[in-house]
């Protein structure tokens, strides 16, 4: 995984004042168990925003978790432009890219599909409405360069098209990692955030 980087998208729209990723989850920021969930051995983990503001919330964090904030205000028009992004950031082979408001996505699931992105040019999971979640997924940075360079307008579904051997992953499939999916579950509210404070009890007396 040495020749893997992370990028973690956090340039969301955040609640109670907050930054997303900096609302805070059982006493910790919520992209904080993000962070904990990427594997020890990547070799560069970037944390993308859309602001110098939001870099600043963001860097005493970064900090702590060796990581680098990265300014693009391009980052919030699009998916393309999110992966296009950070495929040119990383100077490695291959990429993964998260976003900062998943806390209950698993090492195990990232090392995967970091490990997956060694044999295949991307691995993409989806939903249980089909759907790629390219903004959860492993992508290896050469051939998508090249087709990014080569076709400038097109959005990610037509680009992923034009790329061939990528792993999809169902919905289905990926229960042997978390049974609920809840790892792929978005914090946008105050709701949200109660909702994974619980979640989070339960598996700890469950762990006691």
């Amino acid at each position: 995984m040495k020749d893997s980087a992370v990028v973690i998208f956090a340039d969301m729209k955040g609640f109670k004042g907050y930054e997303r990723g900096l609302v805070p989850i059982a006493g910790k920021p919520m992209i904080e168990y993000v962070l904990e969930g990427v594997p020890d051995d990547v070799s560069d983990i970037f944390i993308a925003v859309d602001d110098e503001k939001k870099a600043h919330a963001y860097n005493e964090i970064a900090e702590e978790h060796w990581a680098k904030v990265v300014v693009s205000e391009n980052i919030s028009h699009s998916t393309r432009e999110k992966i296009e992004f950070a495929i040119s950031t990383a100077s490695s082979s291959s990429v993964l890219v998260l976003p900062c408001d998943i806390p209950l996505v698993t090492r195990e699931f990232t090392s995967f599909l970091i490990e997956a992105s060694v044999k295949f040019p991307a691995v993409i999971p989806r939903n249980q409405m089909r759907e790629s979640m390219y903004l959860i997924a492993a992508y290896q940075t050469k051939p998508f360069i090249e087709v990014f360079l080569r076709n400038p307008k097109d959005d990610m579904d037509s680009i992923v098209k034009k790329v061939c051997g990528i792993l999809y992953l169902s919905s289905n499939s990926l229960k042997i990692f978390d049974e609920k999916l809840l790892m792929f579950m978005r914090v946008s509210s105050p709701v949200d955030v109660k909702r994974v404070e619980n979640i989070l009890k339960r598996k700890k007396i469950s762990r006691e």
